[in-house]
């Protein structure tokens, strides 16, 4: 491979010599000997080879129209061939093609793969693959289409539904002290009502108790429950004079300051230490208002 690359390599710098001297015939037979692609070649190059072939044809049309004269006599000029109008650029692409098709179908089959012949691909059949038209001068292959594939939706696992712990009139009775006015056993009757069930959420405490009027022991109903003054967030008795309330324990250190209030009556306070479960608060006695 190295001793042909040498040799085209010698006789392209002839024919570059002979075309700068201006000598056709060394040009024409440096050309002759040059086995290269017409890639390796720019365009002057070709152009001043086809000059020299023409040339040299015509040297030799010439020489044998006067051995074919008798001698003395005059030859007749030859008439100039008339110049083939052809586009070269269209001349060069077609040689360049074929060119460049030659080399492709004499390589494939001797790719080499760790000095062995690399397997040839499985060829599917003509019915696998879909048919392409193919035009004169250009190569169309036919793609195979390509249908992405979309995946399934995994089935969801059905919701886990918490149960709702219900009240036990036995275990979820309203704790009472001995100053609760409205005995009783439930948690009262319709809605409004307040209860307080024995189950607590883990990390909350479940305050209970209930408010009546100091003079006459009646439950006060509507009056707020807070932790500080009265707010929008406070929690109100209910008829019975009874309420509840959910609250965090924290770290188990607080203490809820509880207040109790009604328009007209007195402000009850009551402090409580934070601690898990069901809290019973003593029964709050309200005055009335001086």
């Amino acid at each position: 491979m190295s001793t042909d690359r040498d040799e085209n390599a010698i006789h392209r710098a002839a024919f570059r010599d002979a075309r700068r001297r201006g000598d056709p015939l060394a040009a024409a037979r440096a050309a002759a000997q040059l086995r290269a692609d017409s890639s390796d070649l720019d365009p002057r190059d070709l152009q001043v080879l086809r000059r020299s072939r023409l040339t040299i044809g015509r040297a030799i049309r010439d020489a044998r129209s006067r051995r074919l004269q008798p001698r003395g006599a005059t030859m007749p000029p030859v008439p100039a061939r008339r110049r083939m109008r052809f586009p070269f650029a269209l001349a060069a692409t077609i040689v360049l093609a074929a060119v460049v098709l030659t080399a492709l179908y004499l390589q494939l089959p001797n790719e080499i793969d760790g000095g062995r012949a690399a397997p040839r691909a499985a060829v599917p059949s003509a019915s696998a693959l879909p048919t392409a038209a193919l035009s004169r001068g250009r190569v169309v292959l036919a793609v195979r289409a390509v249908v992405p594939v979309l995946e399934q939706p995994q089935p969801q696992p059905a919701p886990t539904i918490t149960p709702v712990a219900t009240l036990d009139p036995n275990s979820d009775a309203f704790p009472t002290d001995g100053q609760s006015v409205v005995p009783g056993t439930g948690t009262g009757s319709g809605p409004g009502f307040a209860s307080c069930p024995a189950f607590v959420p883990g990390g909350f405490a479940r305050l209970c108790g209930q408010v009546v009027d100091a003079s006459t022991g009646r439950p006060i109903p509507d009056a707020c429950v807070s932790l500080g003054p009265c707010s929008s967030e406070g929690v109100h008795t209910d008829p019975n004079g009874r309420w509840a309330v959910l609250l965090p324990v924290g770290d188990g250190k607080l203490t809820w300051f509880l207040e109790f209030s009604k328009a007209g009556y007195a402000v009850s306070k009551y402090t409580q230490t934070s601690r898990s479960g069901r809290i019973l608060i003593p029964t709050q006695q309200l005055g009335l208002s001086r």
